[in-house]
């Protein structure tokens, strides 16, 4: 049982074609979020520049659930922080021993430290900043920034789906279960690439972050 923050891996799954998002991923996480965990990077087969701060896990090609269990298998820890490249940190987020706690009260299968979108899906109001994702709401299963059982996160990923056939068809296979899925609402990234291509929103988290010229 993991008693300590730091020692829950942080997870960054990506792809080669995704490179050129890489440093920006990681100059902006290492910003805001101070207070981490070892960073485990998953990509097919290209290094990052900052290989040496981190570990490195070669997947291969393939499809992404089959590139994702095949990392997921090569971390030895009950607990993951999961994430992806086009996720960029623009504001603090501080990772404490609280987080660890109010997971293992609750039982918590998934916490998402995120802000919380009203439109896909029906909360429940848990205390404070702490929501519960209801039953059949969309995206129980997601792949936004968020604390997990990682034999759970297994379970879902089948080897054949893409991510997006993953969130839709996992939401699906989750729902039928009771399954126990919260938020932390909390923003401090934002979605900044969408198919390859940098969004306005993500341009200006480099500007503001003087990471590019306007």
């Amino acid at each position: 049982m993991i008693t300590d923050i730091k020692q829950v891996p942080i997870v960054l799954h990506t792809m080669d074609s995704y490179s050129w998002t890489w440093n920006y991923w990681y100059t902006l996480f290492k910003k805001y979020v101070p207070n981490h965990g070892p960073i485990y990077f998953l990509s097919e087969e290209k290094a990052p520049d900052f290989v040496d701060d981190v570990i490195h896990i070669k997947s291969g090609k393939g499809q992404w659930g089959e590139r994702l269990l095949k990392g997921l298998d090569q971390i030895n820890s009950d607990l993951i922080f999961y994430m992806q490249e086009d996720f960029w940190a623009m504001g603090d987020l501080v990772l404490s021993n609280d987080v660890l706690n109010v997971f293992y009260e609750l039982n918590m299968e998934t916490l998402h430290i995120k802000d919380i979108l009203f439109d896909y899906g029906k909360f429940e109001h848990i205390q404070d900043d702490l929501y519960k994702l209801q039953q059949n709401s969309q995206y129980t299963l997601n792949h936004q920034f968020g604390l997990w059982n990682s034999e759970v996160l297994k379970s879902l990923v089948l080897p054949n789906e893409t991510p997006w056939e993953n969130e839709i068809n996992g939401t699906t296979r989750r729902n039928k279960s009771n399954h126990k899925v919260y938020i932390l609402n909390h923003k401090w990234y934002v979605s900044s690439v969408a198919k390859g291509k940098l969004l306005p929103r993500g341009e200006k988290v480099l500007i503001d972050n003087n990471l590019i010229n306007v």
